[in-house]
């Protein structure tokens, strides 16, 4: 065979290479993360087709990937498919017991369910990982969950551990501002009522359900002109979203 057909064959095999995207041509770990992150940002875009399609290309390379499997639950819940969305969450979790992003997320799915003991057990694990970058978040939602189980002890104390959480990563947490406002009125504590109410009014807590409970605590205690100050922030609260989380 002459130079010219040798060199003619290898640009043609280059040429059919450069048609592949480059995660086609490593490993098939590299491929599937690919795709899977791929997934995750046609999720992001609200595109949760498009997402399950590079998911599947995924698991097709890699069957028990965490990632895609998470991404496959997530889609699925998106649809309201509900039995596939916990299938796949399950999945997941049985493929990487220690991804508590999943792991939360699965105690989302199943708090919308209105499944709170099992939400319950799912976040009492999910709050172990101390290296989970958004833990103090982790707290909050296990929160909610004692909550609604009428827990207000263990509700309490996990908000008060959000608190804590939020200030050593660098952040504030007026979720659980509020809600420890909430008990502390509903408990007749109203020293730590008031001092969760100057928290969030100094983090520029401005919606309406936060600030209605405000001036209740303010008329409990009598507080004339904190009241009239509340009076006037309701009285522009629906014009002005409130900028805190």
């Amino acid at each position: 065979m002459t130079r010219i057909a040798l060199l003619l064959i290898s640009l043609l095999l280059l040429s059919g290479c450069a048609t592949k995207p480059p995660w086609e041509q490593t490993d098939p770990e590299q491929q599937a993360t690919a795709y899977a992150n791929l997934g995750m940002g046609y999720l992001d875009e609200g595109q949760p087709q498009r997402a399950l399609r590079e998911f599947r290309r995924a698991l097709e390379v890699r069957p028990r990937h965490p990632r895609a499997l998470h991404g496959m639950a997530l889609a699925l819940q998106q649809q309201e498919e509900h039995q596939l969305a916990e299938d796949y969450f399950k999945r997941a979790l049985r493929a990487d017991p220690t991804k508590t992003v999943a792991r939360n997320n699965y105690a989302a799915f199943l708090f919308e369910q209105s499944r709170y003991d099992e939400a319950r057990r799912e976040l009492e694990r999910a709050v172990q990982d101390v290296n989970y970058l958004n833990r103090s978040q982790l707290f909050v939602n296990l929160g909610y969950v004692m909550l609604r189980l009428d827990n207000t002890t263990a509700a309490t104390d996990a908000f008060n551990r959000a608190v804590i959480l939020a200030r050593n990563e660098g952040r504030s947490s007026p979720s659980a501002h509020r809600e420890l406002l909430s008990i502390h009125f509903q408990q007749g504590r109203l020293r730590e009522a008031e001092q969760q109410w100057q928290i969030l009014r100094n983090l520029g807590v401005r919606d309406e359900p936060t600030l209605q409970q405000a001036l209740l605590l303010a008329e409990r205690t009598g507080n004339q002109r904190e009241q009239q100050y509340i009076k006037e922030l309701l009285s522009t609260a629906s014009n002005n979203p409130d900028p805190a989380n």
